[in-house]
């Protein structure tokens, strides 16, 4: 007797398979709709041009996203996990140390990390920076409108009120500016790197009018000194 086909696959197993397939296509509309959105920024972007990037129909996308808010909102909510598990993996020890907002010398190893981590990220990952750009240059529209909200801000603004109240801050800095300052300086300072033919993703050289030379390494130190000396308590530098 011949036996079916599939006819040894247990159910659990066909189940598994098809979560695998999900979660690989879903995976697939990801990176199109990615690719999509910071190239042409939310509004102009079309589901017509994801489906076709992706391979698959608008009625997929519609059923795994409801809508292009949702798929939006989506890629938005991978790229901050991403970015927090990078954070997390490079400074875990220091997030889990009761004197981090105590110690002079770990809070601005913290601050360090944070830099050259969300740099290295958006050097690694430079749609996201392309997404931020639109979303800034239509007043973050868009991202208001999401009902996910990236809990960076949130942490932050909590280590920097415990940093204040321990005399870590500047005196004038406002702790609710840290994070602001903090990842702002970091994303938009890199979008005008190119403009004076620094090379963000590489060892590329800045030859410029000065005749100053730097590489992507070179200007990522230079935006942790930016920051560290422009948040932290000078005296304590």
């Amino acid at each position: 007797m011949v036996a079916k086909a599939g006819a040894g696959i247990t159910q659990k197993e066909r189940k598994s398979k098809k979560t695998y397939d999900a979660a690989r296509t879903r995976e697939i509309i990801l990176d199109a709709a990615e690719q999509i959105f910071a190239d042409q920024g939310f509004s102009a972007a079309r589901i017509d041009a994801i489906a076709s990037a992706s391979g698959y129909n608008k009625s997929l996308i519609y059923q795994y996203f409801t809508d292009k808010l949702g798929l939006y909102m989506e890629v938005v909510k991978r790229a901050d996990q991403l970015g927090d598990q990078m954070l997390a993996d490079v400074s875990g020890d220091l997030l889990n140390d009761e004197r981090l907002t105590k110690d002079a010398g770990k809070f601005r190893l913290f601050l360090e990390t944070v830099v050259r981590s969300t740099y290295d990220f958006l050097v690694q990952n430079p749609r996201f920076l392309k997404i931020y750009s639109w979303e800034a240059a239509e007043g973050w529209r868009t991202w208001n409108q999401i009902s996910y909200r990236p809990d960076d801000i949130t942490q932050l603004l909590n280590l920097a009120k415990q940093a204040k109240e321990n005399g870590l801050l500047r005196a004038g800095l406002d702790p609710y500016y840290l994070p602001i300052l903090l990842l702002s300086n970091v994303g938009f300072s890199m979008q005008h790197f190119s403009r004076f033919n620094i090379d963000v993703t590489g060892d590329g050289q800045l030859d410029g009018e000065s005749g100053a030379g730097g590489n992507s390494m070179h200007a990522r130190e230079q935006l942790v000194q930016f920051v560290v000396y422009g948040i932290m308590e000078p005296s304590l530098l």
